[in-house]
Order: C-alpha cells, then structure tokens, then sequence
C-alpha cells in the first residue's frame, strides 16, 4: 500500500467515525449534517484510493458525491417543496447513472454504488423509516458493501458491516417488543 492509498484510508476511517456518529442523531438536520461531512470524507477517500492505483475507487468517489447531493436535498427535503420534487429525483438518479457510465473500470462490480444509490433515492423519497431501513438493508448497504472489497476500502466495509448490524438488531428489537405486547395483550383478556 503507497502513502497516498493510506491517506484515502485514513480519511475513510474519519469519515466512518462521522457516518457512525450521525446515527446518534433523533433530529434529521443533524443527522442529514453529519452525513454529509461523512460523504463528503468519504468521496475524499476513494480519490486518495484511485490515486493510489485502485481504478475502481473512483467509481466510489462520484457514488459519493451522488450520496452527497441527496443528503443535501433530504436536508432541505421537509421545507421546501422543489427538494420533494420528482424532477430532482431524476436529475440525482441521472447524475448516478451517468457518472457510473463515466467511471466505469471494466469491472461490473463497480456499478454496485449506483445501484445503492438509485435504491437510496428511492426509499429516502418516501420519507418513511421503515421503508428506508428496509431498502437500505437490502439492497443498499449490500451492494456498498461487496463494492468496499473491490474498492478496497476498509473503513467502507466497516461501515457498511455497522449499517447491517444495526439495523438487523432495530429490527430484532421491534420483533422482541412487538411478541411481548401480544403477550401483554393475551394476559390481560386472560
């Protein structure tokens, strides 16, 4: 590993600690904010990557620029009705599409992070939690994830491994609370 790739990974683990700490956050502003810091350490980081030899990083880099843009627009997405607009939604999943045509390496691994970020749009556009957990853990921390191993991005896979975990035990938690409300529930008619 040259000095420039461990500069891309060390600004992926800050960007890591920033994503993760975003998640503390009840309030979309500061959660959006954080996100944006971190995406935007993050697009640094695959630079750093790509500049260090790794191609396919940069598939990466313009992914998080795209992750960038949307969190900017989620940010202002409650006040103002041009950020809930569908034009805008298309303008974010063009600007993904095209910069995964642009950036393309030759491997077909490299057009995960589009893929991630089209889903990302989407369920962020319905405003809905579980909607957003579930796209996310499906399908869009997934295909991040398998991409990290190309991109070769450690903090990456992190934080994509923190983002499956946690949101599987969000959804262990709903599950526990919602068999001991039935259970409440079946006592008190018994």
């Amino acid at each position: 590993m040259n000095t420039i790739s461990i500069i891309g990974q060390v600004v992926g683990f800050i960007a890591a600690a920033v994503m993760i700490l975003s998640f503390q956050f009840k309030e979309n502003k500061k959660l959006f904010t954080c996100q944006v810091i971190s995406t935007t350490l993050f697009s640094l980081s695959y630079l750093f990557l790509g500049l260090g030899g790794n191609k396919e990083a940069f598939s990466g880099m313009a992914q998080n620029i795209g992750g960038l843009m949307i969190r900017i627009v989620m940010l202002f997405h409650q006040k103002y009705k041009w950020a809930r607009s569908p034009v805008v939604m298309s303008v974010l999943c063009t600007y993904c599409a095209v910069t995964s045509v642009l950036t393309y390496s030759g491997n077909p691994l490299t057009i995960l992070p589009t893929i991630g970020n089209i889903i990302l749009i989407g369920v962020m556009w319905t405003n809905d939690p579980d909607k957003i957990r579930i796209g996310q853990f499906s399908v869009t921390t997934p295909c991040w994830l398998v991409y990290n191993f190309v991109a070769g991005s450690i903090a990456g896979i992190l934080t994509e491994t923190f983002n499956l975990v946690s949101i599987g035990i969000y959804y262990i938690r709903q599950a526990i609370a919602k068999k001991k409300e039935k259970a409440e529930a079946e006592n008190a008619e018994s």
